[in-house]
């Protein structure tokens, strides 16, 4: 759910870059927004994250025909999956769906994290953006839990997003102590190491210091720029307002 941002790449003048084996534009893309899955933010090894085709490469029309063929080569056609993502995501076509997609809106605008690692559409979100936002979660089942009729026990998301959950707010305790025994930077260096942009900024929503190292990251005591969630849209969140979540602005070409 954590809104990012993607360089606009052309191989010449309004002419979309394209790569003749997908697979190439994995260290471009990890370096560029992480190695976190685009869809559910669980942090994956660049080894076990696959180049995803926003637009399947295998969607066909009614007569069997590939339909996006002609960009299973574009980078505007790639985001970061993790195993589970890509297989629950598999060929849907996200042009019938039109669900909100991470790099084009900010879906924790629309969505919380709450106790327990449960995902669900904030209660406030109605008309085209909950139908919208509820075609986004349909589209990799990131509602999936272990007593969702198709959730499966090979299916780590949910079990992932509730260990960090815990300890973010382990993090959170220890923040909040009279005398703190945790500090910024190992709070950073944690959310870099586990992902789940969205459980960070749930459980540590009231400091505004937090969310803005998660967002923009931190020069540390040691002087390391550290940045936790690379490609991160800052744009998504109001500085003047406790760095509370926006509606994705337009995006700009």
């Amino acid at each position: 759910m954590r809104p990012i941002v993607k360089s606009i790449r052309y191989r010449a003048p309004n002419i979309p870059l394209e790569f003749s084996d997908w697979k190439d534009a994995k260290v471009d893309l990890t370096n560029e927004i992480g190695s976190f899955c685009s869809y559910c933010e669980k942090y994956n090894s660049r080894s076990a994250l696959h180049v995803e085709h926003i637009y399947g490469r295998k969607c066909k029309d009614a007569t069997g025909n590939l339909i996006y063929d002609h960009l299973k080569g574009r980078w505007d056609n790639f985001l970061l999956a993790c195993v589970n993502c890509n297989a629950v995501k598999k060929n849907k076509d996200v042009a019938v769906l039109n669900p909100y997609l991470p790099h084009t809106n900010n879906l924790l605008h629309f969505i919380e994290v709450l106790t327990g690692g449960i995902i669900q559409i904030k209660p406030e979100v109605t008309g085209i953006d909950r139908i919208r936002t509820k075609a986004f979660i349909d589209l990799i089942g990131l509602d999936r839990l272990p007593d969702h009729p198709e959730y499966s026990d090979k299916d780590d998301r949910w079990d992932n997003r509730l260990k960090v959950f815990d300890i973010a707010e382990r993090q959170y305790k220890k923040y909040t102590e009279p005398v703190p025994s945790t500090n910024l930077d190992a709070i950073i260096e944690l959310a870099r190491t586990n992902g789940y942009f969205s459980v960070w900024y749930t459980v540590f929503n009231a400091f505004e210091e937090v969310k803005l190292a998660l967002i923009n990251g931190i020069t540390t005591s040691d002087g390391l720029v550290l940045v936790a969630f690379p490609g991160t849209d800052s744009k998504s969140f109001d500085i003047d307002n406790h760095y509370s979540t926006l509606s994705r602005p337009p995006i700009q070409s």
